[in-house]
């Protein structure tokens, strides 16, 4: 059986994703394999001994965090503790995995950590980032698009790895070109024409973009910056 891959570190993000990957594979009546990376400490000038205690420690943890995610799991938990870099280790853990669940910043959780952002570079496995505790299974999913033939495999990702949840496909018309037509001489009223023409135009596109699931999805074309219309 396949299973999905939870990336987990030792603190309080670490016990989010383990209970957000296993939420999902209980939904997905799959495996859940959970992976802690000891990274090396060499470049810390650590001594062997602390060295020593440090991984001890880790591994206790870790068993630790795997033995709460089974006490509630309905599905077999799997735990692997190794040594290695955590964004490539993860990478070539979850090549065969159906979804690789990770950890945003410990230090923000509204920011992707420097580890998630490698591997989503990396990795051609899909991979979902969590940042608050999980309480119940998802939802609510926005799946953002810009018409391309990626958006329309997010859109049947989103689908069919959230089956439960009210998807809502999004179009946020971009305003970055904006101040470039205002330079090169179009006026307030021209510009606002302009963008109002281009919102009938996506709302068209739209239409024939989500025609295929039909009421599986429902549809929003809104005006403003991607990243704060998708966070409104």
């Amino acid at each position: 059986m396949r299973a999905i891959v939870a990336g987990f570190d030792l603190g309080s993000m670490g016990r989010r994703v383990a209970d957000r990957a296993r939420m999902l594979a209980e939904e997905s009546d799959l495996e859940l394999q959970l992976i802690h990376v000891l990274e090396p400490v060499a470049e810390a000038m650590i001594e062997p001994e602390l060295a020593k205690l440090i991984r001890d420690h880790e591994r206790d943890e870790a068993r630790k965090l795997a033995d709460w995610v089974r006490s509630r799991a309905s599905v077999p938990v799997d735990l692997e503790v190794v040594n290695g870099s955590p964004s490539w280790t993860l990478t070539q853990r979850a090549k065969k995995a159906p979804l690789l669940v990770l950890g945003s910043s410990t230090i923000d959780n509204f920011s992707v950590g420097p580890v998630a952002l490698r591997v989503t570079r990396m990795s051609q496995t899909d991979t979902l980032i969590v940042r608050r505790q999980p309480r119940v299974p998802y939802r609510r999913v926005i799946a953002a698009v810009d018409f391309s033939e990626q958006s329309r495999v997010a859109v049947e990702h989103a689908l069919e790895k959230f089956p439960e949840a009210d998807v809502t496909v999004l179009y946020s018309l971009p305003a970055r070109f904006d101040p470039l037509l205002a330079d090169a001489g179009l006026f307030a009223e021209e510009l606002s024409a302009s963008r109002e023409h281009r919102l009938r135009l996506a709302t068209d596109h739209m239409e024939k973009f989500a025609a295929p699931w039909g009421d599986q999805v429902r549809t929003q074309v809104v005006d403003g910056p991607p990243i704060s219309t998708i966070e409104e």
